[in-house]
């Protein structure tokens, strides 16, 4: 008799909410900590007539549910990614997919194009995700904030909305990072001034993928979880598991990581199903430090003194519930997904004092206080990477001051807590066919890799 006492968890699309992923090779192994899992069985307690004095009474029992939750430190593209000859959403060199799992169910969860994704292999290879793809020498010349392609082939491989990517090499460690605002013709301009400029006509384009917040999260794809051990008798089947929240943390000096919770309809056990798996391999996102590439920006301007950093996706998921289904539920609706991000922030002497009109003075409310009451709206942007393949970053394009900025004690220092949410943002334009509909392209939140 062995014991339960090591973990794998692979995941997998279903085709349909209520029918679960039996196909063993379409499971993903990811590569996260242990699944932090909770049963959940509707109980009704009703003071039954035992007959006997003290006995308890019977529970009626109803369907099953149930949450899982786990972290993984966040992973760039395949490991032995060959930029020139494979593109993120493309055929892979191998058997190994170009896109790591964690963005797919990133962007599973934000909705980005999922109407592109019919399939399982669909899925994984991250056709919901908009990619661009690698041109040599396709790049003319750029400043810190536009980058002219060498042609029009060059330029409308980008989606405005998308992050893009500059290099002379594909182990420069100076690349070119950043999110295409406005295209018109060869030029791509950048939503932000980017940390590095490659203006050298011999700077070739690499691929990027970003997922994005959509209106078709109503077509999110429901998906079977596997939580399995060491012994071939050790595996749970979780069934029409649906992300109910991701948190990606951005701390000074860490390795960024995403915390996934999804709550799952109908669970049992498989005594066939067992036995670890191995993970794909996939290059691992550096530590977000200077000497690599990374910054946070507010409103455009690299800002420090950030910590408590957190960019967190949640919504409600409403039930429809069947009496003819297995689980009682035959369907669920995605509603009110909202990006939030977190921070604190010290006070700086620096900092602006505004009136009630909004123009700066000796004599008002806090920049950030003024901010929450006059709804001045604030970009977050935050970049790491110094390495074609390894490179990270997000956007909130325009984010609301949603709560007073708390006043809070940091070792010493007086600083703000500031909890902003990802709000309406109309700034992007295009001279190509891409739209909101297929695209990033106004889109209010953003997470890509490049």
């Amino acid at each position: 008799m062995a014991s339960w006492t090591e973990h794998s968890l692979k995941v997998a699309m279903q085709s349909a909410f209520g029918t679960a992923n039996t196909t063993d090779s379409n499971f993903h192994a990811l590569l996260c900590d242990k699944p932090r899992v909770t049963f959940d069985t509707a109980i009704e307690e009703l003071e039954l007539l035992t007959g006997q004095v003290g006995a308890a009474p019977e529970r009626v029992v109803g369907r099953r549910s149930g949450s899982i939750a786990f972290t993984i430190p966040l992973e760039g593209f395949k490991d032995g990614y060959d930029p020139t000859g494979e593109n993120p959403g493309g055929a892979p060199v191998g058997s190994v997919e170009v896109i790591p799992p964690w963005l797919a169910l990133v962007a599973n969860a934000m909705g980005s194009n999922l109407s592109a994704v019919t399939t399982n292999a669909d899925f994984w290879r991250g056709l919901h995700l908009s990619t661009s793809q690698y041109t040599a020498g396709g790049v003319s010349s750029a400043t810190s904030t536009a980058i002219t392609y060498d042609n029009a082939t060059a330029s409308d491989k980008i989606d405005v909305g998308q992050a893009v990517l500059t290099a002379l090499s594909a182990t420069s460690t100076v690349p070119q990072w950043g999110w295409a605002k406005t295209k018109a013709g060869q030029v791509v301009t950048l939503f932000e001034a980017s940390i590095n400029t490659v203006n050298d006509a011999a700077a070739n384009a690499y691929g990027t993928a970003t997922g994005y917040q959509s209106s078709e999260v109503s077509s999110t794809k429901p998906l079977t979880m596997r939580w399995v051990g060491d012994d071939t008798t050790f595996a749970y089947i979780l069934r029409d598991c649906i992300c109910e929240s991701f948190k990606i943390t951005w701390e000074s000096g860490e390795v960024p990581k995403v915390e996934f919770t999804f709550k799952f309809y109908d669970f049992s056990m498989d005594k066939t199903k067992g036995g670890l798996v191995t993970p794909d391999a996939y290059d691992r996102i550096p530590q977000i430090v200077g000497s690599i590439n990374g910054r946070a920006t507010v409103a455009g301007t690299a800002t420090c003194g950030l910590e408590a950093c957190s960019f967190e996706w949640k919504a409600t998921i409403r039930e429809t519930k069947c009496h003819g289904t297995g689980s009682g539920i035959s369907a669920v609706s995605i509603i009110k997904p909202r990006v939030t991000l977190q921070c604190t922030i010290p006070h700086d002497s620096g900092d602006t004092v505004y009136d009630s009109a909004g123009s700066a003075g000796n004599t008002g409310s806090h920049q950030w206080q003024s901010a929450l009451e006059l709804g001045t709206r604030k970009s977050f942007g935050v970049y790491v990477g110094a390495k074609v393949g390894r490179m990270f970053a997000l956007l909130v394009p325009s984010g609301l001051i949603v709560a007073t900025p708390a006043v809070q004690d940091r070792d010493g220092v007086v600083a703000y807590q500031l909890t902003v949410e990802a709000a309406s943002y109309t700034a992007d334009s295009t001279d190509t066919a891409e739209t909101s509909a297929d695209s990033p392209l106004d889109s209010i939140a953003r997470v890509a890799l490049g």
